[in-house]
């Protein structure tokens, strides 16, 4: 299978189409603020999924990362953060470590996030567990423009073995069907992994979401994670395909730094979306300032690392698998315009 686009009546078949129109990222920097955020509404999680670290409780123990629900006065310091953006936020992610909608409060950060005038598109990705009827409600009321949801299998059995967690199987499906129904302008798009999928599955995964969603994907597990080995659940040939299907390539700059934050549940801010183990924390919102935190001295030595030395320069950026498996911006070959734009040495 590859990733050419494919349709089935109304649906697509193909890998998640960008949040945003892509910019040509080397000439606009530097950015005077993110253009992409990732703000987590909880660390925490309801499944225990085998390629994700946070499905492992004694691993995170272990790390001494915070599990927590972010309250809502802290998404709003944040927002207030962003209000402050020369630029607008092309897209807020709410999502990161955890499984959202455990957060109580999540349709109202979807809300909140809405009525900002610098964010342009809300969306998250969520395992569907409580994405019952009036979630699904709440969240369209809130104007939420994108939901990615993630299946772990095409029967509640997959789900035990691979999730560890025992779910009604034809509810989840009926809960998305109805998101589906009453979904106006909103995405809805399904995502699996073929690791997940025995023999003939595939089409049994699109003969059940197809119909009730605008986009469907099968994608491949990849080892993105840094600092967290799942090369048992690797095929060997995925290893020279990105998530995609397509052939990979290695980068050896990182553009996340570039154009991105992720701010996690208890405040501190990741340059990026897999910063599982808090390695890489760059400040706090509950004591500084977004933009202090994206103009700071701690984001400009991991940016300069990373055009001098590359992501070998910085251990956990070297271990990662996200830049080369997931990411598609890429800023190889323009390190001369980046140390212009950045100050840094060659």
């Amino acid at each position: 299978m590859n990733a050419v686009l494919e349709t089935q009546d109304t649906v697509q078949f193909s890998p998640l189409p960008d949040a945003f129109e892509r910019v040509d990222l080397i000439e606009a920097l530097p950015l005077p603020n993110p253009i992409s955020m990732l703000v987590d509404p909880t660390s925490l999680c309801n499944f225990r999924c085998q390629f994700c670290p946070t499905g492992d409780p004694h691993l995170i123990k272990q790390s001494g990362r915070s599990q927590n629900f972010m309250p809502l006065e802290l998404l709003q310091r944040i927002l207030d953060g962003v209000r402050e953006f020369e630029q607008p936020l092309k897209v807020l992610r709410l999502y990161k470590d955890g499984e959202p909608l455990l957060n109580p409060h999540f349709a109202e950060f979807v809300r909140q996030a809405k009525a900002v005038p610098q964010v342009q598109r809300v969306e998250t990705t969520t395992n569907g567990s409580k994405l019952d009827r009036a979630m699904a409600r709440r969240l369209m009321d809130a104007g939420i423009d994108r939901i990615v949801i993630s299946i772990e299998g095409v029967s509640a059995q997959k789900y035990l073995e691979f999730a560890k967690v025992r779910i009604d199987f034809d509810a989840l499906v009926e809960n998305i069907a109805y998101l589906h129904s009453i979904r106006g302008q909103c995405q809805i798009h399904v995502k699996t992994v073929q690791e997940n999928l025995g023999e003939g599955e595939d089409a049994v995964f699109r003969e059940l979401f197809g119909p009730i969603c605008d986009r469907l994907f099968i994608e491949r597990t990849v080892p993105s994670w840094p600092t967290f080995n799942i090369d048992r659940l690797v095929r060997r040939e995925s290893r020279e395909l990105d998530a995609q299907h397509r052939p990979l390539v290695r980068k050896r700059v990182c553009a996340y730094p570039f154009y991105s934050l992720s701010v996690n549940s208890d405040g501190t801010v990741s340059p990026c979306c897999v910063d599982w183990r808090r390695d890489l924390v760059l400040g706090d919102v509950r004591r500084e300032r977004l933009l202090d935190i994206w103009n700071g001295a701690a984001l400009a030595e991991l940016r300069r690392t990373h055009i001098e030395r590359g992501r070998a320069g910085n251990p956990t950026c070297a271990s990662c698998g996200q830049v080369d498996y997931c990411a598609t911006e890429n800023l190889d070959g323009a390190e001369g315009r980046l140390r212009k734009a950045f100050g840094a040495t060659a």
